[in-house]
């Protein structure tokens, strides 16, 4: 259980990290070729521009997954508490069709480049392991709008909330957060 709640916190970090790592790497690598040696390498730009696509798709589900997608605050904040609840479950809904909409896009790209064994032409391997990390990553943002709308429905359920949740018997204020609450 232990690592299901690990892979749920973490995943897309690491994947993020891990392609923001190759990305400064390969393009520090190309700038110290070109201008120190003067042989710019073919292949740095292009696995920069993959590992920049790969890590967008990847970036999305995260956002989902710590609630941060983009909405605009202030409508949100004009409109009355059932509205504003009604608003949110029906972005999040139309969300949750989008992505499975791009999901299922992305697994008939996949299927295309499967056929035809199409190969990047600056890297010469395979666009499939590329089309499949993109599919792979809209999967894991469809899981995240599902999961979105759950912790809509039961906020109880989800860790982050919990987590943050103190019970009034155990929380002691510092003379800081007593001074605060005395002035309001």
């Amino acid at each position: 259980m232990k690592v299901i709640k690990w892979f749920d916190k973490n995943f897309e970090k690491y994947i993020l990290l891990f392609f923001l790592i190759v990305i400064t790497s390969v393009l520090f690598l190309q700038v110290i070729m070109r201008f120190f040696f003067s042989s710019p390498t073919f292949w740095s730009d292009r696995i920069a521009q993959l590992s920049l696509v790969i890590s967008t798709f990847f970036s999305v589900s995260y956002c989902i997954r710590r609630g941060s997608n983009l909405k605009i605050d202030l409508l949100l904040n004009a409109v009355s508490k059932p509205f504003y609840k009604v608003l949110n479950l029906s972005v999040k809904l139309i969300m949750l069709a989008f992505f499975t909409l791009l999901a299922v896009g992305s697994w008939g790209a996949f299927n295309q480049y499967l056929e035809r064994g199409t190969t990047d032409a600056a890297l010469g391997i395979p666009l499939t392991y590329i089309y499949f990390l993109i599919f792979l990553a809209l999967v894991l943002t469809v899981v995240r709008c599902i999961q979105s709308l759950v912790f809509e429905f039961f906020p109880e359920k989800n860790p982050e909330i919990t987590a943050n949740i103190v019970s009034p018997a155990k929380k002691t204020l510092d003379s800081n957060e007593k001074e605060i609450l005395n002035s309001h």
